[in-house]
């Protein structure tokens, strides 16, 4: 399978400068929307999210972006703790010249906006947070806001460079979710998120041995109306879940029925439909 998937002709792309000379890729769709910036998770990268990013570009101008060490963005060793990643977002929408935008981040993108959200209160009109990482604590399959100890961070790193040491044909055949994605017909997935893994840095290890944002202290600054979206957990994660959200000032908390961490591919009807009734209040 040879599928190449780039963003429509009409969308610009380029690069800002940001921390320490540090470059990030973007992909911008330039509509008269609202601006709405997308973060994606950590073995992803922007364009992983071009399936709903093209469904957003009639009603809004989207951009996706690549978190340092990840798709075409540098690479350094270091800058990878939620308020580094905050501090990177929050430079990119000012070398783009955006203003008043929506934030929606999925899983470490989620932690993202939310540190984001919460060191510079006055940014975002809006923010959407779905799964974000410093909520997986709550499944127990999970560790969540726990920092990953010293055996499992080099696991992940291992994870990253047995990924860089296949081809992307490879990766296709041999990486059980690529496979996955290919047998069930969906080859424009696959491709973009084995493109993701041949690019990601081995560094970005760093994001778990920071970990993650605090829902304790952070969600009670975050100013903007919130939504948070979560994959369908017991009721014990769902209590804790409400505790959580309920730190927001201004916040609100869905669960989506059926889905799992990855709450757009798994539910993309229900999961957009939330997002764009929230969205049409704010």
């Amino acid at each position: 399978m040879t599928v190449e998937t780039r963003p429509p002709a009409d969308w610009t792309s380029g690069y800002v400068d940001v921390a320490d000379g540090v470059r990030l890729h973007y992909d911008r769709s330039g509509g008269a929307g609202p601006p709405l910036v997308i973060a994606h998770g950590v073995f992803d990268d922007g364009r992983c999210r071009l399936p709903l990013a093209r469904e957003l570009a009639d009603d809004y101008d989207v951009i996706v972006y690549d978190a340092r060490g990840h798709g075409h963005s540098d690479a350094p060793e270091s800058g990878y703790d939620a308020d580094a990643r905050a501090a990177d977002l929050i430079a990119l929408l000012e070398g783009l010249g955006v203003d008043d935008p929506i934030f929606f981040g999925h899983s470490m993108g989620g932690d993202t906006v939310l540190a984001a959200a919460a060191d510079y209160p006055d940014r975002p009109r809006a923010v959407v947070a779905v799964d974000p990482a410093c909520l997986l604590g709550h499944n127990a399959e999970n560790r969540g806001d726990d920092r990953m100890d010293d055996a499992e961070i080099e696991g992940i790193r291992q994870r990253i460079l047995w990924w860089q040491d296949h081809s992307k044909a490879e990766l296709l055949d041999a990486d059980d979710e690529l496979a996955g994605h290919v047998a069930a017909g969906d080859e424009e997935l696959a491709s973009l998120l084995a493109d993701a893994r041949l690019r990601v840095s081995p560094d970005i290890v760093e994001v778990f041995a920071s970990g993650w944002v605090d829902p304790g202290a952070a969600f009670p600054e975050i100013e903007a109306p919130t939504l948070v979206l979560r994959a369908d957990v017991d009721e014990e994660a769902r209590e804790r879940d409400r505790a959580a959200v309920d730190r927001l000032p201004d916040g609100r908390l869905v669960h989506v029925d059926d889905a799992g961490h990855c709450v757009f591919r798994d539910r993309r009807e229900s999961a957009t439909g939330e997002l764009r009734s929230f969205l049409d209040e704010v």
